[in-house]
């Protein structure tokens, strides 16, 4: 009998590690995906009279920061653990929250959200969450579920909590709304981590996915890599390029609409409330993506399923362009559906293409540096986004390039598909 885990164990603790970052990572979207509430509130509040583009930027220097701090994020999470970087992120991310909602200057919007709240953001991105996951779930053991369900919660923190921020903010105001988010990252996410996280299933004392039985195998065409990547190795790839691209331009896309679709729905005639009431049915729907398209990826291929959501969230940039309040109600409806079907598509099966293409003690390096594309294509659509309106005063030009993108991305990925069967290059000696 294995000494790493008792005949009595009947749950692998790597589903543990994907229910705490489920529960983070839904608290983190809240903050994350409200910005473009609090977008509207403060240009419509006439408390400042900032430009879109001025306070668009603060999100786009969260974002910035994200960038610089994807690779040092990716370091410390292979050195010091992910505990440590859970919980150093959400005490930086609740101060950030916790100032932003005591300024009265644009410098201070920036300074407290963009830098202190952007530095939290960025020790608890996504790729962060990915690499932890996939230390606990080999390719071949349902990494692309573990990854789908865990992601799972950027939609279904957006379904339940901007309603209930929405209502804060109506009621009490922005500077609240702050309050009230940063009031669930202390009560909720840090306590949680706290207790329940580890770094790997040797420190739990348990076995690896390697060790686990058969049930828990996914199918796979192909065995699990015997060879392990170091960042140099794999910077020397045209898949590493190729994939960062692909990252930078599909959250390009994906944080241009997130910030700026329920000013748009706004100007086209909709209610405050509609508008966000279709946001947060789209991050329910984004929920079930993540957890569909990582079941889905695990049968047929990422890259497969990455190109099936290309598909659903091109039909949603279709009807982002050509709403009207006198179109049918259902419309709404569908641009909800198809838009989370996209969404949930993108992050979880980057950065899976990116832990089975590039394994080894360096992946927190590796998929950080995905990371830092993510957060630079976010600040750049975002910001883009809202200078582009302020010089047409529409959002068809910025929507039209962020579909753009988002196909260009995909042409990325179908490369790499092509490309990955190559000559590999493995450390000490090829082992």
């Amino acid at each position: 009998m294995s000494s790493k885990q008792s005949p009595t164990t009947t749950i692998f603790y790597g589903w543990v590690i994907v229910g705490v970052c489920f529960i983070v990572i839904a608290l983190l979207f809240a903050v994350r995906l409200s910005f473009g509430v609090f977008f509207d509130a403060l240009i419509r509040s006439g408390e400042f009279t900032w430009s879109r583009g001025s306070t668009a930027g603060i999100f786009s220097l969260s974002m910035i920061i994200a960038t610089l701090g994807g690779m040092p994020t990716g370091w410390c999470l292979d050195r010091y653990g992910a505990r440590r970087v859970f919980l150093g992120g959400l005490l930086l991310l609740i101060l950030g929250l916790v100032v932003t909602s005591r300024i009265h200057s644009l410098a201070g919007f920036y300074l407290a959200y963009g830098v202190v709240a952007g530095l939290g953001i960025t020790a608890l991105s996504l790729p962060v969450h990915a690499t932890t996951i996939s230390r606990w779930f080999s390719r071949t053991e349902g990494r692309g579920l573990a990854i789908g369900i865990a992601f799972s919660g950027t939609g279904i923190g957006v379904f339940i909590i901007i309603p209930l921020l929405e209502r804060v903010i109506n009621l009490w105001g922005w500077r609240a709304g702050y309050l009230f988010l940063a009031t669930l990252l202390a009560g909720i996410a840090w306590p949680l981590t706290f207790v329940l996280l580890r770094n790997s299933p040797t420190e739990q004392q348990q076995a690896s996915a390697d060790d686990l039985p058969s049930s828990y195998h996914a199918p796979s065409a192909s065995p699990p890599p015997s060879y392990e990547w170091d960042w140099h190795a794999a910077a020397h790839t045209p898949a590493f390029w190729l994939l960062l691209l692909a990252g930078g331009l599909s959250l390009f896309a994906l944080r241009m609409v997130t910030v700026h679709q329920i000013a748009h729905f706004v100007d086209r005639g909709f209610s405050r409330q509609i508008a966000a009431r279709v946001f947060g049915s789209s991050g329910l729907i984004t929920g079930i993506s993540f957890v569909f398209f990582g079941r889905l990826s695990d049968m047929i291929g990422r890259e497969r399923a990455f190109m099936l959501g290309t598909m659903f969230q091109t039909l949603a940039f279709t009807i982002l362009l050509i709403i009207t309040p006198a179109m049918p109600a259902w419309v709404l409806t569908l641009y909800a559906v198809l838009w989370g079907l996209g969404e949930g598509s993108r992050s979880g099966l980057l950065t899976a293409i990116a832990s089975d293409t590039f394994p080894g003690p360096a992946v927190g390096a590796i998929v950080g540096s995905l990371g830092a594309t993510f957060a630079l294509g976010a600040g750049l659509g975002s910001w883009l986004g809202g200078l582009l309106f302020d010089i047409t005063h529409t959002y068809v030009v910025p929507f039209t390039l962020a579909l753009a993108a988002t196909l260009l991305a995909t042409t990325a990925i179908w490369r790499i598909r092509r490309i990955t069967h190559v000559h590999v290059p493995m450390k000490n000696g090829g082992r």
